[in-house]
C-alpha cells in the first residue's frame, strides 16, 4: 500500500494512506491488525482522510518496522474489517463533527465575502425556502413552535432585503443543531457502551454435555452455552433446558423479574438473577435486539432531566410572546417593519431550547469521560438532588479484592479438603469473596474444577447448594447454614470467631448438615472511602448508611473507620430494598451504591442508583450510573458535575432572560437596528451552547482519541 509518513518520533507514527481509501469497517479492521503486533500501545486509522496513527513502546525500535511492514503489505482489494469499539466510534465522531463545521464554516465565509452577490442572494433564498417551508407545515398544523419563529424572522429578512441578516440567522442556527446532534451523538455512543454490558467469556456446552469457556467473539449461531446466576446475558437466544428470573430492566425499563423457560426467548443485555439455564445462539452481538434499540433510549423522554423538559415546555410556550409582541409593534408603529422585527429578531425559546439539553448531554459526555457513564439526564438531576446516600460494604466500600485469611476447621477436617470443596461450589458465581475462594485454591494448587465439579443453585443472598460425591453441601452465610439449613452450631463458635478474625466475613461450609469448616475473608478498606464519605456530607448530603449482609462486628467496625452515621448488618436483599423504599417515603432523594446480586433491588428502588466497574451484570445492568474505575471518588465528582450542572442551567435561564431582554427594549427603542440584535441574540445563543459544552469540573486527563481531531 502506498503512503506517506507525516509524523515519524520515538513513540509514535502517522502516515497518510489517501482520502477514501477505507471504508469505516475497513479503518477499524487495520486498526485491530495493527494493535495485534506486540508493542503497538495503541492505533486509529481514518476513513475519511487516510490518516494512520500508531502508538508504540519508543524503546523497541523493531514495532516501527512491523506495522510499517504490515501497512506495506496491505491488499487495498482486501483490505481486513471490523467492527469499531467505543473508543473508535467516539474519535471517529469528533472527526466528522470538525470535518463538518469546517465545511459550514467555509461555505459561510465563501458566500458571505467571496461570491458574487446574485449567486449569494440566490443561495439564500435557495437555502431559505426549507426553514420557511418547515414553519409553515408546523403552523398549518396548529402548532406554534421555535422553527415558526424561526421562518418568520428569515421571512421578515427576506423581505426588508437584508439577505445577508437572513443567511447570518440560518448560519447561526445550523451551528446551533450541528453541536446539538455531536455532543448528542458522544453521549449515545458512550450509553451504548454501558447499556451493552457484555462479558469477555461464556460458557460453550458440547455435545457430550461437558462445559468450555470460550471468548465471546468465538461464539457461533446455533451454538449451546450456559448461563446462570448473576450473569448478563451476551447474546439473543433461545432456551433449550433450565429455567430463571431475568431482569431485563436495561431492555424495558421494568424491574418486575420475567420467568423463563424452555423455548423462552432470551435478550442480550438482559441479566440472570436466579436460575440455571441452556440456551442456543440466535444473534450474535452486533446484530441483537438491544443494539437496535440501545439508541433509543437515550432520546425517551423518561430519561431527560426534569429541568431539560420544563426548559423544552418553556420555549414553546413563549414563540406566541414574540410573535404577539411583533404584531403589536407593528400596531404601535404604523406598520414600521424594521423596529417590529426587532421582537422577531431577538427571542428567548431558542436559546432555552437549545442551551439546556446541550448542557445535560455535556454533562453525560464529561461524565462519561472522567470514568462514569450516566443511563439518562434526571439522574444527575437527581444526583443533585439526594441528600442520602445508601452504600453496601463489600465490593463498594472495600476493595473488591478479599483474601482467605484464615481457614477454622472442624474435628477431623482439614484446610485443603474445606478450601477444595468450597472453591468447587463458588466458581461459577461473580461475588468478590467467591472469586477470593477460587483464587486461594488455584493458589493452593488445588485443582477443584477438574476432580470436584457439580452443579450448584445459588440462594440470592444466601448461600450455595449442591451435592459432593453423593454427599449434600451447602455453603455461605450464617443464617443460610445454621437457620434456614438447620445446620447444628458448634458451641462457642462465635466467641471463636470474634477472637481470631474480629474484622473478617465468614463463609460457613456444611457437608451432610454438619458443620466442617469457616472459611475468614479480609477484604481491605477501600483508600479513598473515608474521604468520599467525609466529601458527600460537605457536599450536602445529610446522611450515610451502609447495609450489609455480614455480622455485627465487622460492620460495625467498618463504618466507624469510613465515618459511617448509620449501618445495618446482616441485611437481606428485600430488606435493602425496603429500607431505601422507606427513606424516600420520608421524603429523601436517595442515592444507592452496591456491586452485587443481592443489590439489585435496592438499586432498583433508589431515586438514582450507582454500580461499579467490577460489580456483577446484574447490578450494571440495573444502575443508572456505571463507575467505570470502581473508585468512590468518581462517586464525589458526580455529586460535584450535577451540582454544577444544575447551578450552569439556572444561570443559562438568568442571562438568557436578562440579554434577550435588553436587546429587544433596544430594538424597539430604535437604538439598535434588526440585523444588530439578531446578530447578537445569535451570537449570544451560540456562545451560550458553546459554553454549555465546556468542563463542569477542573480539567482531567483524557484519552487521545476523545482529546485529539486528526
Amino acid at each position: 500500500m502506498i503512503y506517506r509518513v507525516m509524523q515519524d518520533i520515538p513513540g509514535r507514527l502517522r502516515l497518510r494512506c489517501g482520502a477514501a481509501l477505507f471504508t469505516t469497517a475497513e479503518a477499524y479492521g487495520v486498526a485491530a491488525a495493527l494493535r495485534q503486533i506486540e508493542g503497538v500501545d495503541n492505533a486509529q486509522v481514518r476513513s475519511a482522510n487516510g490518516s494512520v496513527l500508531i502508538e508504540y513502546d519508543p524503546a523497541h525500535s523493531v514495532v516501527r518496522d512491523q506495522a510499517l511492514a504490515l501497512v506495506n503489505g496491505l491488499d487495498m482489494y482486501d483490505l481486513p474489517v471490523a467492527e469499531a469499539d467505543a473508543n473508535e466510534d467516539m474519535a471517529h465522531e469528533n472527526n466528522e463533527f470538525a470535518r463538518a463545521l469546517v465545511i459550514a464554516v467555509g461555505g459561510y465565509i465563501t458566500r458571505r465575502f467571496l461570491m458574487p452577490p446574485p449567486f449569494a442572494t440566490a443561495f439564500t433564498l435557495l437555502r431559505a425556502a426549507g426553514f420557511i417551508l418547515k414553519g409553515l407545515r408546523d403552523l398549518l398544523s396548529g402548532k406554534l413552535t421555535v422553527e415558526v419563529l424561526d421562518a418568520t424572522a428569515i421571512t421578515v429578512s427576506l423581505l426588508q432585503r437584508q439577505f445577508a441578516q437572513a443567511g447570518g440567522i440560518m448560519f447561526l442556527l445550523s451551528i446551533s443543531d450541528m453541536m446539538q446532534q455531536h455532543v448528542n451523538a458522544r453521549t449515545r455512543i458512550a450509553l451504548e457502551n454501558s447499556l451493552l454490558v457484555r462479558g469477555d467469556t461464556v460458557w460453550v456446552v458440547d455435545d457430550d454435555g461437558s462445559e468450555r469457556e470460550h471468548r465471546l467473539e468465538t461464539v457461533q449461531i446455533g451454538q449451546l452455552i450456559r448461563i446462570r446466576t448473576g450473569f448478563s446475558v451476551p447474546v439473543d437466544a433461545t432456551v433449550v433446558e433450565g429455567e430463571g428470573e431475568v431482569n431485563e430492566a436495561s431492555m424495558t425499563g421494568e424491574s418486575i423479574l420475567v420467568h423463563k423457560r424452555e423455548g423462552s426467548t432470551l435478550f442480550a443485555g438482559t441479566a440472570v438473577e436466579d436460575g440455571s439455564m441452556i440456551v442456543r445462539v440466535n444473534a450474535l452481538p452486533g446484530h441483537t435486539r438491544i443494539d437496535r434499540i440501545v439508541a433509543l433510549v437515550q432520546e425517551s423522554s423518561e430519561l431527560k432531566a426534569s429541568a431539560q423538559s420544563r426548559a423544552e415546555r418553556l420555549a414553546d410556550r413563549l414563540v406566541p410572546f414574540n410573535l404577539f409582541a411583533f404584531v403589536a409593534m407593528l400596531a404601535l408603529t404604523g406598520g414600521n417593519l424594521v423596529r417590529a422585527s426587532s421582537t422577531l429578531m431577538v427571542d428567548y425559546s431558542c436559546a432555552i431550547k437549545l442551551s439546556t439539553p446541550v448542557a445535560v448531554m455535556s454533562a453525560m459526555r464529561e461524565a462519561s469521560n472522567r470514568g462514569a457513564v450516566v443511563k439518562g439526564g434526571k439522574y444527575l438531576e437527581a444526583l443533585d438532588a439526594a441528600d442520602v446516600v445508601v452504600f453496601d460494604k463489600t465490593g463498594t466500600l472495600t476493595e473488591a479484592s478479599p483474601q482467605v485469611e484464615k481457614i477454622i476447621c472442624m474435628d477431623g477436617e482439614n484446610e485443603d479438603h474445606v478450601l477444595k470443596i468450597a472453591a468447587c461450589l463458588e466458581e461459577h458465581f461473580p461475588h468478590s469473596l467467591a472469586r477470593a475462594i477460587v483464587r486461594a485454591a488455584s493458589d493452593a494448587g488445588l485443582h477443584h474444577e477438574k476432580e470436584l465439579h457439580t452443579e450448584v443453585e445459588y440462594v440470592v443472598a444466601h448461600g450455595i447448594a449442591s451435592t459432593v460425591g453423593g454427599k449434600s453441601a451447602r455453603i455461605g452465610s450464617a443464617h443460610f447454614i445454621f437457620e434456614d439449613e438447620g445446620t447444628p452450631c458448634p458451641e462457642g463458635l462465635f466467641e471463636r470467631l470474634e477472637a481470631e478474625a474480629p474484622a473478617s466475613s465468614t463463609v460457613f461450609l456444611a457437608i451432610d448438615g454438619t458443620l466442617r469448616g469457616v472459611l475468614c475473608i479480609t477484604d481491605p478498606l477501600r483508600s479513598e472511602a473515608a474521604d468520599a464519605v467525609a466529601q458527600l456530607r460537605a457536599s450536602g448530603i445529610q446522611k450515610v448508611v451502609m447495609l450489609t449482609g455480614d455480622a455485627e462486628l465487622c460492620a460495625r467496625q467498618i463504618a466507624k473507620q469510613v465515618g459511617i452515621d448509620e449501618y445495618h448488618a446482616q441485611v437481606l436483599p428485600e430488606d435493602k430494598a425496603s429500607y431505601v423504599e422507606r427513606l424516600k417515603e420520608e421524603g429523601h432523594t436517595v442515592i444507592m451504591v452496591g456491586d452485587g446480586i443481592n443489590d439489585s433491588p435496592a438499586l432498583a428502588s433508589a431515586n438514582v442508583s450507582v454500580a461499579l466497574s467490577d460489580a456483577s451484570d446484574v447490578a450494571r445492568a440495573v444502575a443508572d450510573v456505571t463507575v467505570l474505575d470502581a473508585s468512590l471518588e468518581s462517586l464525589v465528582m458526580l455529586r460535584r458535575l450535577s451540582r454544577g450542572l444544575m447551578k450552569r442551567i439556572h444561570s443559562d435561564y438568568q442571562f438568557i432572560v436578562g440579554f434577550n431582554t435588553t436587546l429587544i427594549a433596544l430594538g424597539v427603542a430604535g437604538v439598535l437596528t434588526p440585523a444588530i440584535t439578531s446578530t447578537l441574540h445569535n451570537l449570544s445563543t451560540v456562545g451560550v451552547t458553546a459554553h454549555n459544552t465546556t468542563s463542569l469540573l477542573p480539567a482531567a486527563s483524557l484519552p487521545e482519541s476523545d482529546a485529539e481531531i486528526f
